[in-house]
This record gives C-alpha cells, sequence and structure tokens, in this order.
C-alpha cells in the first residue's frame, strides 16, 4: 500500500508541473528587432559618389593663329583631290583666359587640288586646305591654305621648240613636295567654345 501511495503523489507531482508549464508554453515567442546600424557620418562620406567636375567653357576667339606641323610628306605627283594628311599643333597657345592649348594636339588636313608635271614645261602644282584641330573630342574648325607651284622652265621650253621642233613636248617642268617637317599656318573661323578641363594632348607615338 506504501508503495502504492508513492505512486500516486509521483504522478500528481507530474500533473501539475505540466499544468504549470502548459501556459508557459503557449505563450509566443518574441521576434527580436532585427539589429539596425547607423550610418556614421564618415562613413557616407565614403559610400557617396563624389560630385561631377564642374564644366568649365573655354574661348577660342575667331581668327587665333595655330602653328601647325606637317606630319606626312606630299608631292604633286602623287597627291589626289580629297587625300587627308594629318597635321599636329607645334607650338602653346595662350588665350586671354590663360587657359593653354599644348603642343601636340592633332588635326586633318585635305588636298584640294593636284597636278603633277607635265609636256611642254608643264609644271606640278599642290594647293592643301586645313580642316580642324582635334582637342580630346572636340574639334576647332580652322581655315589655313598653302599653294605651291613648281618652277616654270619658259627659257629651257622656248630654245627646245626651237632646237628640237616636235620634241620640246617632252620637255617637262617640276613636281611639287611639301615634305614632313613643314610648318603651316592656320586660323580658326569662328569663335569656338570647348568643354574644359581640357585633356592632355594625346602621346607621341
Amino acid at each position: 500500500m506504501g508503495h502504492s501511495m508513492k505512486s500516486h503523489s509521483f504522478a500528481a507531482v507530474c500533473v501539475v508541473a505540466s499544468l504549470a508549464a502548459a501556459p508557459l508554453a503557449a505563450q509566443p515567442v518574441a521576434a527580436r528587432p532585427a539589429a539596425t546600424i547607423a550610418a556614421s557620418p564618415a562613413l557616407s562620406a565614403v559610400i557617396a559618389p563624389a560630385p561631377p567636375a564642374p564644366v568649365i567653357q573655354v574661348k577660342v576667339p575667331e581668327g587665333t593663329e595655330f602653328l601647325l606641323r606637317l606630319e606626312t610628306s606630299l608631292s604633286s605627283k602623287t597627291a589626289q583631290v580629297g587625300d587627308r594628311f594629318n597635321v599636329t599643333l607645334d607650338d602653346d597657345i595662350r588665350l586671354s583666359d590663360g587657359t593653354v592649348l599644348r603642343a601636340g594636339y592633332r588635326g586633318v588636313g585635305e588636298v584640294v587640288a593636284a597636278q603633277k608635271n607635265g609636256a611642254m614645261g608643264r609644271t606640278g602644282k599642290l594647293s592643301i586646305l586645313i580642316n580642324y584641330l582635334k582637342v580630346g573630342d572636340q574639334r576647332i574648325r580652322l581655315r589655313g591654305t598653302r599653294a605651291a607651284e613648281g618652277d616654270h622652265r619658259t627659257g629651257a621650253q622656248v630654245a627646245t621648240v626651237i632646237l628640237v621642233g616636235v620634241f620640246a613636248g617632252f620637255v617637262k617642268g617640276k613636281n611639287i613636295e611639301i615634305t614632313k617637317g613643314t610648318r603651316l599656318n592656320a586660323f580658326t573661323d569662328q569663335d569656338v567654345m570647348l568643354d574644359g578641363p581640357l585633356p592632355a594632348p594625346p602621346p607621341n607615338v
């Protein structure tokens, strides 16, 4: 009988313990708030993108002179109308606002007339035009021409006609050549506004 009473007492204790724990188990577990990290001013300064550089307008006035260097030899013997050639700014240009266009910017010119030498002492002729100078992706339109004509051989031509008659037709004048490195003058044909700051000239190749 004593053993039976102990069993009933143990069972009663278990029931009471279970009933006492039930309300606690039934209570929902509160969700833990997500941790938040306040951005410090220093961190914000690192993450924030840098503001774009201000656009500065650089004015190149009409009539500004550019001293250019021819990068390709040209000859009336081989040149064709429409052929293009390269030029390079040979000297720095200081503008009125203090901006300096550095030597080394590249440009383009074009052959506008070409005639090789021929019979009867006809001399070669060659005319070229400077189109533009390139500063980064921007262009400065230029005006500048150079015309050259070979030496006339009038005296030799007349003398040959008198001496050998029809063979005079085989007397030829001279072709024209404008050699690489020749310096050319060109001018802006209107006011030009460039977006600054200006990029450096391309490296020499």
